[in-house]
């Protein structure tokens, strides 16, 4: 049996509003660069700079920079932006003799990369063969690439007091007051976001965040490697979560340049794009997710879950978690400087169904604390390093990068297409609905167009998809046990681009890093060979690490 590291970062799931941009007329769409094969300008990429990063790197990692285009809807701007990247050498003894990158995007939007990639890198060799270079670079709006924020400090960000309360789904109950402070707050933290960024040079920067602009920083890099280092100006790509997004989104774009593409923990790019929240779709595998770890607690006993005996079966199990999650709603308590009410707990909870591997056993100890009222102080602790560990910083990418992508916008809190949007996401899930259906507001009146967007449909108003041909087959993956981007959504957009797979994997958590599986593995080597295998369309895949396997229960 194999262990893989606690598991990539991915699609954010305490979603903050924010918005910015200019007060401008409609940007140049990429529809007009989609027959532009090169990048404007092709620059060298300069390997051997300081990587200035807080984390041990490997001898064999180094980084560079890359000067793109700040803007490629304009041509006549000479404006530009310096790309941080970070590459991690290939491994395999025959690899220098047909050099090639593989780029990633580890999820958000609003997750930097580079970070991602050092630290995971042993693991993706592992899983693509070890011929490939690879590739990062921290996207627009993120890090220290044009970083997006709305506040000057932590500290503004608080007494702002724009964060999105949780919707009550108690039948009877006062859900249209929620839903109405809910979306004041979203329209409030746009205002915060337009006063901030005032000054014409910070509105010239948060307009050109979107992920139409990040695809062409892709193929900006791909293009270098080509002119400069030889390799086949095609692109190699693997990405998770919303990079997964990016990833359909240069597909369409540049479907005549894409060689190998693996997107996993797939987006919807149509919801993603047209409909209001991250994606409407996200949670629908939560409340499966969920019970599966239950069952699975109960499976292994006490001596690896805390829970196991609390009730003799999954649903009494359930029915003990969730009248806990009501019992803290209706009367929070304090504890370490922190109010632990409803949403701490489902925070707590859906956390580590996203990120299974060598968290859940410990996790259930703090749980179980919960479940007793004792050791509070602790579980607060645990709850901040989980947050801490996935969270993006000080900065507001996460909304400045989706809603300067967002096509569609609300007329008002009464828009139907809004309150349609917000009830499919709570009564998606019976368990976590109320937790992140309050982000279908944060974009709802983002006042301006982020440049270079993609705004053309995936699907027709019959659901039926357009058709994309890639010069290359891409491969879809999901986990049947995702609780935020469930396998429909790999399944729908493997329908938008012909003759593309779906391997679906019989696993727990976030994407395929969250458990380890020989077989993803042995898939995964064979697509990103040189002579591409793929496998057969819907193949399963088991994992071989379970849930409750990796971690420790202290004694």
């Amino acid at each position: 049996m194999r262990s893989l590291s606690p598991s990539l970062r991915g699609l954010t799931i305490l979603a903050v509003v924010s918005s910015i941009s200019l007060a401008t007329a409609k940007p140049l769409s990429f529809r007009s660069l989609k027959n532009d094969t090169k990048s404007p300008v092709i620059n060298k990429i300069n390997w051997g700079e300081p990587c200035n990063l807080d984390i041990p790197l490997a001898d064999n990692v180094d980084c560079g920079s890359l000067v793109v285009p700040l803007d490629y809807t304009d041509p006549t701007s000479n404006d530009t932006l310096t790309l941080s990247l970070l590459r991690s050498k290939a491994v395999s003894a025959g690899a220098t003799a047909n050099k090639k990158s593989m780029l990633f995007n580890f999820g958000g939007p609003g997750y930097e990369a580079r970070k991602s990639l050092a630290a995971y890198a042993p693991t993706l060799h592992n899983m693509t063969g070890g011929e490939y270079d690879l590739v990062a670079f921290d996207p627009r709006g993120t890090a220290d690439t044009i970083t997006f924020k709305c506040f000057a400090n932590p500290t503004d960000r608080l007494v702002a007091g724009t964060l999105l309360p949780i919707l009550d789904l108690t039948p009877g109950a006062s859900a249209p007051n929620a839903f109405a402070e809910n979306y004041a707050n979203a329209v409030a933290f746009s205002q915060r976001c337009a006063a901030y960024n005032l000054d014409p040079s910070l509105q010239k920067k948060a307009n050109v965040i979107t992920t139409g602009m990040v695809a062409r920083d892709l193929m900006a890099v791909v293009d270098s490697l080509h002119k400069f280092e030889g390799e086949d100006g095609l692109l190699h790509y693997w990405g998770i979560s919303y990079g997964s997004l990016l990833g359909a989104t240069v597909a369409a774009l540049f479907p005549a340049r894409m060689e190998r593409i693996i997107l996993d923990g797939v987006v919807n790019a149509e919801n993603y794009y047209h409909r209001f929240g991250i994606d409407v779709d996200q949670l629908l595998s939560a409340d499966d997710a969920f019970r599966g770890v239950l069952s699975d607690c109960l499976q292994v006993g006490s001596s690896r879950c805390a829970l196991a005996d609390v009730s003799s079966t999954a649903a009494g199990l359930e029915a003990a978690l969730l009248a806990m999650v009501d019992r803290y709603q209706a009367s929070p308590v304090a504890a370490a400087g922190k109010v632990i009410n409803g949403r701490f707990v489902k925070e707590l909870l859906i956390v580590i169904i996203k990120y299974p591997t060598g968290v859940v056993p410990l996790a259930t100890v703090y749980i179980r604390s919960l479940l007793e009222g004792a050791n509070l102080e602790a579980v607060v602790a645990f709850h901040k390093a989980l947050y801490e560990a996935v969270s993006m910083g000080d900065n507001d990418a996460l909304a400045g990068i989706a809603c300067s992508d967002k096509v569609v916008r609300a007329a008002g809190s009464t828009d139907q297409r809004l309150v349609d949007d917000t009830n499919y996401m709570l009564n998606s899930t019976e368990v976590f609905g109320g937790l992140l259906a309050g982000i279908a507001s944060q974009c709802a009146e983002w006042p301006f167009e982020g440049k270079g967007k993609y705004e053309e449909h995936w699907f027709d108003e019959a659901g039926q998809p357009k058709v994309i041909k890639t010069r290359k087959p891409i491969l879809f993956v999901g986990n049947r046990y995702d609780p935020v981007t469930p396998v429909k959504s790999a399944v729908e957009m493997s329908n938008v681009f012909e003759g593309s797979r779906v391997l679906e994997r019989d696993a727990f958590g976030h994407s395929s890093v969250a458990q380890w599986s020989d077989c993803t593995a042995e898939v995964f080597r064979g697509y990103f060979g040189d002579e591409m295998v793929l496998p057969e369309d819907k193949k399963v895949c088991e994992v071989d690490v379970g849930v409750f396997d990796v971690g420790e229960i202290p004694a």
